[in-house]
């Protein structure tokens, strides 16, 4: 019987440390966001992450306090990634491919660029 209760115990802990590892934090959700829609169109070639960075913007809060795997699982691998001193990291995703799709385009690129800081949190959400 105390064997029970030693495994009961033992379990139940198991699992309190195991739900405090991996947070409480639900997946991202942003109204009007089609999350498969964004990634897939690298660099933003084929207009669609344009479309959608209306709605981006619009639930940008969203994406503050959220960590680097949670950031690439709602928008997939970023086209390119910055590694800063002081362990900062940005994340860039291409809105308006321009050049970065056809390299006779004439027409600039648009960035979102997502600043990591030192624990892998967002920090800052930006257009370049």
């Amino acid at each position: 019987m105390k064997e029970l209760q030693r495994i009961v115990k033992f379990s139940f802990v198991a699992t309190v440390i195991c739900l405090l590892a991996t947070g409480c934090k639900d997946e991202i959700r942003i109204a009007n966001f089609e999350t498969q829609k964004w990634k897939d169109d690298p660099n933003g070639c084929s207009g669609v992450r344009k479309q959608l960075l209306p709605s981006l913007l619009a639930g940008q809060s969203k994406l503050i306090g959220r960590g680097e795997m949670e950031i690439k699982a709602f928008l997939g691998r970023p086209d390119a990634n910055d590694l800063q001193s002081r362990g900062q990291k940005f994340y860039e995703y291409g809105i308006i491919g321009g050049n970065l799709c056809d390299e006779n385009s004439t027409e600039q690129s648009e960035i979102l660029r997502i600043r990591f800081d030192a624990l892998d949190r967002v920090s800052e959400v930006a257009i370049y």
